[in-house]
């Protein structure tokens, strides 16, 4: 559980005024000095004014954002996807081999997550606290899901349980088999009976210990290095331990017969301790006294278990091998009143009960409250819901509420996923989890996306690219108007025509196409000239950046000595009005070049077109824009452009008429002569 935990605002004016607080992001609230007022207060200037007011943004702490355990996050993210594909691909098939496939690799993820943290903890003794907190948290995830993987995902034919929950407690609580290596790689001297190892403080300790966990061939081998392990009673326990039979769903036995074989080993087993065969070692009797299931001798080793659940498998494993899951709820409460009841359990051990009790609903609940941040209700959830296991809940709720797993499963999902897009690298990983939730994730997707800081250009086309890739067209659009408008404010006009050509937006299109046209006739010159030549079909975005695109590539075309088709395309800008006004001078500047060529470039119907637009301009007095936008004035002194203006536009409006005329006469001539 998290601990509760008390943050000073360092402000004056909160200690003062008080405080309020709103949500500003996903793990972050805003904190600013606040005093609430009524009606029935009068209207007065506060007397905290003037004050440097301020806000604070008080985030809570998220474990899974450490360096460490964000690797757990990634591998974990490509199980979950794995998993989602599987059921795509599954089409009504049974899975549960697979899905057991993937339970295990969650834990295989868990187990090297522990590594890395154990070897963090052990060369960093400043932050040494902080590993040991997550190795303990991550120690009881990987605890608890094997637990849940042999209740509910794992198919045990026969649902006899037994021998997967005494693997489950040997692969977790190993303390009694390291005391057993460490007794069995001593030296004892060439003869057992004059060095024993009875002598090892932990002996009898380990070989109980051992018993209780089933681990038989270490307990015999154990045994063998007491002084006296050729004496009658050593002999005896040896073969009690070797005939021992343990059930095995793969051991060719059936429920009927393996019971029959137990019942005959207890039996014979009691007989031999009736008989006083290990009367002379208390030790060995106590052991045999155990393996018949006596429940004082149980009671007397119970410290030897530790907690109620190695109690009760060991318990289960001497009076009753061939349980059922559903029997394991009975067993558990009686093995809890005897280490104190349920008010003495700890969190991990409702869980456990909850588990054995089929109880998912209150399960899952509790797994929520625990400190790794939902990454665990939430893998373990989605699992669940894959096995279908959460089709229990809905029979547990009845009608309340029908679509309650489905519910319980997309809300994990959703927190999950949202805690991740808070986290600067990590947004892609949680967007993939609010992909797999139908009613909500889209929507969440929506809200959450805008929020995400742009930051470089890169970072910027990722999110682009997730958003066309779930048809959010408005969030790319609106991202675009935002990085065009920061590449505008940064003098980019390339670098912002890009942005807006990918927004689709055509106000900002023809803004900058206005742009690029004064800058032109301010400097004679076209900027990101390759980004012009080759716009397209993204020309056609706006009027105007058609006609930019066009313009350009008129210029291409004077420039390659297609003559001809320069002029046409020329003229064409001029007669679809496609040009603004105050840029017309200029085209018909650009035309003088064709009207005075050696060879009739323009047609007496294009010169017609040339005069029309040339009398349109001057009559509707446009003189003003014209003279604004030609190059010539930009290097006339300040206090001369005015008394210049009207000789320089003079001068330039006799020579394009004077160019139109004679052209004029001898496209009109040439015409003639080619019509005789």
């Amino acid at each position: 559980m998290d601990r509760e935990r008390t943050f000073a605002i360092p402000d004056e004016v909160c200690q003062q005024a008080g405080l309020s607080a709103n949500w500003y992001s996903c793990n972050k609230f805003s904190v600013h000095a606040y005093r609430h007022v009524t009606a029935r207060l009068r209207d007065k200037t506060s007397e905290f004014a003037p004050c440097k007011a301020m806000v604070h943004h008080v985030r809570f702490d998220v474990m899974l954002f450490h360096p460490i355990t964000r690797k757990l996050i990634n591998e974990s993210n490509g199980t979950f996807l794995a998993g989602q594909k599987l059921i795509e691909k599954a089409g009504g098939i049974d899975t549960r081999g697979d899905l057991l496939k993937l339970s295990r690799q969650y834990r295989s993820i868990v187990r090297a997550c522990l590594e890395n943290l154990q070897h963090g903890a052990s060369h960093n003794d400043s932050s040494k606290e902080l590993y040991l907190e997550l190795v303990a948290i991550f120690y009881n995830v990987e605890f608890l899901w094997h637990l849940c993987e042999i209740l509910y995902v794992d198919v045990i034919p026969g649902d006899v349980v037994l021998p997967q929950l005494m693997e489950w407690i040997k692969f977790h609580f190993f303390h009694h088999e390291r005391q057993a290596q460490a007794i069995l790689s001593g030296d004892y001297g060439s003869s057992v009976l004059d060095n024993g190892a009875e002598n090892e403080p932990q002996y009898w300790s380990t070989v109980i210990g051992l018993v209780l966990q089933g681990r038989l061939d270490g307990a015999r081998a154990v045994l063998k290095l007491h002084s006296a392990s050729l004496s009658e009673p050593f002999k005896a326990v040896d073969y009690v331990m070797r005939t021992m039979p343990l059930y095995n769903v793969f051991g060719g036995l059936s429920l009927t017969e393996f019971s029959m074989r137990w019942k005959g080993w207890q039996n014979e087993t009691s007989c031999k301790l009736q008989a006083g065969t290990f009367s002379s070692r208390k030790e060995l009797e106590l052991i045999i006294t155990l393996m018949v299931g006596n429940a004082e001798a149980f009671l007397e080793v119970k410290d030897h278990c530790g907690t109620w659940y190695q109690f009760m498998a060991s318990w289960l494993l001497y009076t009753e091998p061939t349980v059922k899951s559903f029997d394991l709820s009975y067993h558990a409460h009686q093995c809890i009143a005897k280490f104190g009841g349920i008010s003495r359990l700890k969190h991990s051990d409702l869980i456990l009960l909850a588990l054995m009790e089929s109880d998912l609903y209150q399960a899952i609940r509790l797994i929520e409250q625990t400190s790794e941040n939902g990454w665990f209700a939430a893998h373990l959830t989605n699992l669940l819901h894959q096995c279908g296991c959460l089709n229990i809940l809905e029979n547990q709720q009845g009608s309340q509420t029908a679509s309650l797993a489905i519910d319980l499963h997309e809300q994990l999902l959703l927190d999950y996923g949202t805690l991740l897009m808070s986290h600067h690298s990590l947004w892609q990983v949680g967007i993939s989890y609010l992909d797999y939730c139908p009613k909500e994730g889209r929507a969440r997707i929506e809200v959450l996306l805008p929020t995400l800081p742009l930051g470089s250009e890169a970072r910027a086309l990722k999110i682009i690219q997730a958003a066309r890739e779930r048809d959010l067209h408005h969030i790319v659009a609106s991202i675009c108007k935002i990085m065009g408008m920061r590449s505008y404010q940064q003098q980019r006009l390339g670098n912002a025509l890009t942005w807006a050509l990918q927004s689709q937006d055509a106000g900002f299109a023809t803004y900058l196409a206005n742009k690029f046209l004064e800058l032109y006739s301010q400097e004679g010159k076209f900027h990101s000239m390759d980004l012009l030549d080759n716009l397209g079909s993204c020309m056609l975005v706006s009027d105007r950046l058609t006609f930019l695109g066009k313009y350009c590539e008129f210029h291409q075309l004077y420039q390659s000595g297609e003559f001809r088709d320069a002029a046409v395309l020329l003229v064409t800008l001029l007669a679809s009005r496609l040009a603004p006004k105050s840029f017309w001078m200029t085209l018909l500047t650009d035309a003088l070049p064709l009207l005075e060529s050696n060879d009739i470039v323009l047609t007496s119907e294009d010169t017609y077109e040339l005069l029309n637009s040339m009398e349109e301009l001057l009559g509707d007095g446009h003189i003003s824009d014209i003279v604004s936008t030609t190059g010539s004035d930009k290097m006339a002194p300040v206090h001369d452009q005015s008394a210049n203006t009207n000789s320089i536009m003079g001068e330039k409006v006799k020579l394009i008429r004077l160019a139109l005329a004679r052209n004029l006469a001898r496209s009109l001539n040439h015409e003639g002569c080619l019509m005789d």
